[in-house]
């Protein structure tokens, strides 16, 4: 079910009024439950890190937030990327997800990496067979006991979009 690409946009956010930021972590907590974001941590990615939206016809339907990595100033990480529930396959997530990429060597990062179930195959997919990420890592255990993950890349220097 695509939608048209014009519907849709990407911002990056640095302030939410509370209409807003009732609706991103309601999206978030939608797709991750108990790992999702909270009152707590949503500042400080608005503050400290990167908050993006995907917005269709003006409407939030999609959050994503990166954080960089203070040992190497080339690499930001993921933390999450989640479309609403009922507009999940419609290419809301590939857009949001093409669109970071995009800006990253702007901001003067080259490489993203994130963490993602083993089990998450259309994850995978995506970030594998869309994006050209490559597996780096298995994590065993990595947000604890049976919680493992895989350590997905993307390197600007190796993919182009």
């Amino acid at each position: 079910m695509g939608l048209p690409k014009s519907s849709i946009t990407v911002e990056i956010v640095t302030e939410a009024d509370d209409n807003l930021r009732d609706i991103i972590l309601q999206i978030d907590e939608e797709a991750f439950g108990f790992g999702s974001l909270s009152e707590w941590s949503l500042p400080l990615f608005l503050h400290y890190g990167r908050l993006y939206i995907a917005r269709l016809n003006g409407e939030p339907v999609g959050t994503a937030e990166l954080m960089r990595d203070w040992r190497d100033p080339e690499l930001v990480y993921l933390y999450g990327i989640a479309v609403a529930p009922d507009l999940r396959g419609s290419g809301i997530g590939t857009i949001l997800f093409r669109s970071i990429l995009e800006s990253l060597p702007k901001a003067g990062y080259r490489r993203l990496q994130l963490t993602v179930h083993p089990e998450n195959q259309a994850a995978i997919h995506i970030y594998q067979d869309k994006f050209g990420m490559k597996q780096v890592d298995f994590i065993r255990n990595y947000y604890g006991p049976g919680e493992d993950r895989l350590l997905l890349e993307w390197d600007w220097g190796r993919i182009r979009l």
